[in-house]
């Protein structure tokens, strides 16, 4: 049996510690990408339950996430309202079980969203200072450091992807009793 070696080395062009945290992120994206496959149109619109999650508003929420953690908290830019209005932002309530039905469009083009964001999000870390900076955001409620916010971020990705792989499976497992 031939063994399988893995690595994530950190990422050239940031200080060690972001580029770690920036290809365990890159990583973990191109993990639950593989892993999803193929989706049907229907399929990424899919909720189990009404108000409930989506893959491609999982996807729109995970986006929203790592924008609002990099560029606002992080970096106190304000956010685009036509970026905030596609991501459904405001329509979104993960804590109040409000998962609006996303857009009838193809996986890619949810994925194409996310690679603009991610490409937003790898230049802007370029720019961090220390990872041990501290940034303080909703009037003072919350001090975290920028190197946290990359760590969320990291998790979130994660976290919502497999729940998105998750989704996909269980849609198939759905539509498959009916034939």
């Amino acid at each position: 049996m031939m063994s399988r070696f893995y690595d994530v080395e950190p990422l050239h062009g940031y200080p060690t510690e972001y580029g770690l945290l920036v290809a365990a992120l890159q990583d973990g994206t191109r993990k639950w990408r593989e892993e999803i496959g193929e989706v049907n149109d229907d399929a990424v619109i899919w909720q189990p339950v009404k108000n409930g999650h989506s893959i491609g508003g999982i996807i729109l929420h995970m986006i929203d996430v790592e924008a609002f953690w990099i560029e606002t908290a992080a970096l106190g830019r304000d956010r685009d309202p036509e970026e905030v209005k596609e991501l459904l932002s405001e329509e979104i309530d993960q804590y109040a079980f409000n998962w609006v039905v996303p857009p009838h469009k193809p996986l890619a083009y949810y994925l194409d969203l996310q690679d603009k964001v991610r490409a937003r999000t790898l230049e802007s870390i370029k720019s961090f200072p220390e990872p041990t900076t501290q940034v303080s955001f909703d009037q003072g409620n919350f001090i975290v450091t920028l190197r946290w916010i990359l760590s969320h971020v990291v998790n979130h990705d994660a976290y919502h992807g497999g729940q998105a792989v998750m989704l996909k499976s269980m849609c198939e497992r759905e539509h498959s009793k009916g034939e």
